[in-house]
């Protein structure tokens, strides 16, 4: 084909048909032109398609880890509503408002007030998005911002728990050697649902002596203090996690609804 049009063209000068021969070396152009708008548009195309689908995979791993952490603030949740029960029974003992008491739950109460809030805000791939600089890729301003502000509210809850975990730690300090080792290490492989809705503790039996118990807690001057502002803590992070909650919820929504788009 190209030997042909070369021809042609060599023809036409030989018998000095010059106009046609422009005309022909226009057509020529023109069908060059074409060609580069088309290739320039397939390459286009390609293009789009790869950021569709770079954007369409993030917005999966996206829903992905915010269905994660909607399950885990649930989960943690529960367990900050036991912790709170477990100090708010501990409080009630050393403020003298318990008819009967039960050792045990005490016992609990003293090793689990002493756990430290390990929970954290965990979103891979929004924080890969902004380390990345590859926010941009996301084309719902909406949702744009509000991954921007999961990333300063997870800020401030990390600051907020360092400010706390210095409470725990102290509380920690106060009462570490009222249970003995064994307890601590049957406490703590025992839980796995409140107390007492569970079989495990049915035959649990504690080695560190009930009155030790009550009379070292009762002793430390100042710990209904510190354990009212624990208390308060935790009931501060119950309020942060339904927060998040439906923080999460209303991400996930807006995702889907994203996913929606690139799929019809």
């Amino acid at each position: 084909m190209i030997k042909f049009f070369r021809r042609f063209r060599e023809q036409l000068l030989r018998e000095n048909r010059f106009g046609k021969y422009m005309l022909y070396a226009f057509g020529e152009i023109v069908l060059v032109v074409i060609g580069i708008l088309i290739a320039l548009q397939i390459n286009n195309w390609n293009e789009n398609s790869k950021d569709e689908n770079l954007y369409l995979n993030y917005l999966v791993r996206l829903k992905s880890d915010f269905e994660n952490l909607h399950q885990n603030v649930e989960f943690v949740g529960k367990w900050t509503d036991e912790l709170v029960d477990l100090a708010e029974y501990q409080a009630d003992f050393l403020n003298g408002k318990l008819t009967s008491l039960d050792t045990l739950k005490l016992a609990i109460s003293i090793e689990f007030t002493s756990s430290v809030n390990r929970y954290n805000i965990n979103l891979p791939t929004a924080s890969e998005l902004s380390s990345t600089g590859r926010l941009t890729i996301i084309k719902n301003d909406t949702l744009k911002n509000f991954l921007n502000n999961w990333q300063g509210h997870r800020n401030y809850r990390e600051s907020e728990n360092s400010e706390w975990r210095q409470w725990i730690y102290k509380y920690r300090d106060l009462v570490r050697n009222i249970l003995t080792k064994e307890d601590k290490i049957k406490i703590d492989f025992s839980w796995t649902t409140s107390y007492p809705n569970d079989s495990n503790w049915e035959s649990f039996k504690l080695n560190t002596n009930g009155d030790k118990i009550t009379n070292e807690l009762s002793e430390i001057p100042m710990l209904p203090g510190l354990l009212n502002d624990i208390i308060v803590e935790r009931m501060i992070t119950r309020d942060y996690l339904d927060q998040e909650k439906r923080m999460a919820s209303e991400t996930i929504e807006l995702i889907q609804r994203e996913i929606n788009k690139l799929n019809k």
